[in-house]
């Protein structure tokens, strides 16, 4: 009996509906954000649907920018010019300015970070912090001469998985680093990129629960009914699938608890997680040896002086014991 074949399941939680109308909304809007957001779609996943299907959103925009320097070049009007690649009158402004956006900075063309009040920002992506940009991380990131070779590699027109045989890495690293800290030109450059890993360092940051009111709210309904952590994350996944912005790991929501804990909130903390507890409990990863006893063990050779003297009877009747037990043994090698 013949069996009609079906198709796989889906990766993605989309339907295939949802991309169809992307598709549409992103020919007509021509921007991966506007199209998003217009259906309620994370840009993220819209963007991937793009890469996978040959198209590249930053070379469509590379064509605008270039379009948009010829009609300037033959004395085109800049609203004129604006109007006709349809970009934003800002836009075309910081584009007669040479500005240019990178990671949601403003850059100038020597790569500072510049406000819309003209005043450079703190934050200069050339020389700032040449200290963390030189810092030895662990080996589990990528280092500058590592991002070298990915520069060499990818210009010979390697592939992914090769650069990452090479590399000993994971095809999913150098793919991300290649998303993540490239330039605007589609290129890769190793200093820079670099750079920008450097800056996405400093810590602390702003955990989730403080900024996302419905986030926050989902997790405080569920620990009042004794949900553990782990329970609340795979349940935001369910019953939030295609809102990205709806998840929390479980170390996430332990961290807020017990900094609360340490804030003076110990009691709603105790009815809060099902174990009662208020700090958290050591792990035992198998890496410490733990000693067999509590205390430190004493050696014979450090007893002090006084039990010589054998004036106290405790003293007195060890030493008796220590004696009738050499004399036995003695006794016993004989016989």
């Amino acid at each position: 009996m013949s069996t009609t074949p079906t198709d796989p399941p889906l990766k993605s939680p989309y339907r295939a509906a949802e991309k169809a109308s992307f598709f549409a909304a992103y020919d007509r809007l021509e921007s991966v954000g506007d199209a998003a957001r217009e259906l309620g779609l994370h840009p993220q996943a819209c963007y991937r649907w793009l890469v996978e299907a040959g198209i590249n959103p930053r070379r469509r925009g590379l064509e605008r920018r270039a379009e948009f320097d010829r009609l300037r070049t033959t004395g085109t009007s800049r609203k004129d010019a604006a109007r006709h690649v349809g970009v934003h009158i800002r836009t075309a402004i910081d584009w007669d300015l040479g500005m240019r956006r990178s990671n949601g900075l403003r850059l100038d063309a020597e790569d500072r970070a510049m406000g819309y009040n003209k005043v450079v920002i703190t934050y200069d992506n050339r020389r700032a912090r040449l200290a963390s940009v030189e810092q030895q991380l662990d080996a589990r990131y990528l280092s500058l001469s590592e991002r070298e070779r990915i520069r060499d590699l990818t210009a010979t027109g390697s592939s992914i998985r090769s650069i990452a045989t090479a590399l000993h890495r994971s095809p999913s690293t150098v793919s991300r680093e290649l998303r993540r800290n490239g330039t605007h030109a589609g290129t890769y450059e190793p200093y820079a990129a670099h750079r920008t890993a450097a800056g996405r360092r400093p810590r602390p940051k702003d955990s989730k629960l403080t900024y996302r009111q419905q986030l926050r709210d989902f997790v405080k309904e569920k620990l009042q009914i004794h949900w553990s952590p782990e329970q609340i994350c795979h349940a935001l996944v369910k019953e939030h699938p295609t809102d990205e912005e709806m998840r929390v790991s479980p170390e996430t929501i332990y961290q807020a608890l017990y900094l609360q804990a340490r804030g003076g909130l110990k009691k709603e903390v105790q009815a809060a997680l099902r174990t009662g507890r208020t700090r958290r409990k050591a792990q035992n990863t198998g890496q410490v040896r733990r000693s067999r006893f509590s205390d430190p063990m004493v050696m014979i050779a450090d007893r002090p002086p006084e039990i010589e003297d054998r004036a106290v009877p405790g003293h007195w009747e060890s030493q008796c014991l220590c004696q009738a037990v050499v004399s036995i043994g003695i006794s016993a090698g004989s016989w």
